[in-house]
């Protein structure tokens, strides 16, 4: 729009500019929502845990790691590596043979008759993705 001279209007900028600013705090008032709505595990649902799983055995597999990254556990203790919701593809690969499929899904078992430091890793991440059993 114009002025009877040809000199553009400030109308369209100014609702420009009002819509702008409603978008903003839009933005901001859902934000303020999402964060109240947390668990306090800042990096979401897709990062690490919060914390180890509540079986003293167990270890879960995420997308690029294992909670927790060590176990200490007694002979002839079961192990048991748990697939979280979501998780792409991973296996577990001992470095003394034992290797689980390559899975996104399910549960893995590993039994320890003696005792020893045990590594592991997922051979599709590498060393990045890897964890430790330590038997005593």
């Amino acid at each position: 729009m114009s002025d009877p001279i040809g000199v553009p209007s400030r109308a369209p900028h100014a609702r420009i500019e009002r819509v702008i600013a409603s978008s903003r705090r839009l933005t901001c008032t859902l934000a303020v929502a999402l964060a109240a709505c947390g668990d306090g595990n800042i990096g979401g649902g897709s990062g690490s845990p919060t914390g180890p799983p509540a079986d003293p055995n167990a270890v879960s597999v995420g997308n690029n790691f294992f909670s927790p990254t060590s176990r200490t556990v007694a002979v002839g203790t079961t192990v048991t590596w748990t697939w979280m919701a979501g998780a792409s593809t991973h296996n577990v690969t001992f470095s003394d043979g034992p290797t689980s499929p390559n899975q996104a899904s399910g549960t893995y078992q590993r039994q320890f008759p003696s005792t020893g430091t045990f590594t592991y890793l997922c051979s599709i991440h590498g060393a990045s993705m890897s964890g430790t059993v330590v038997v005593e």
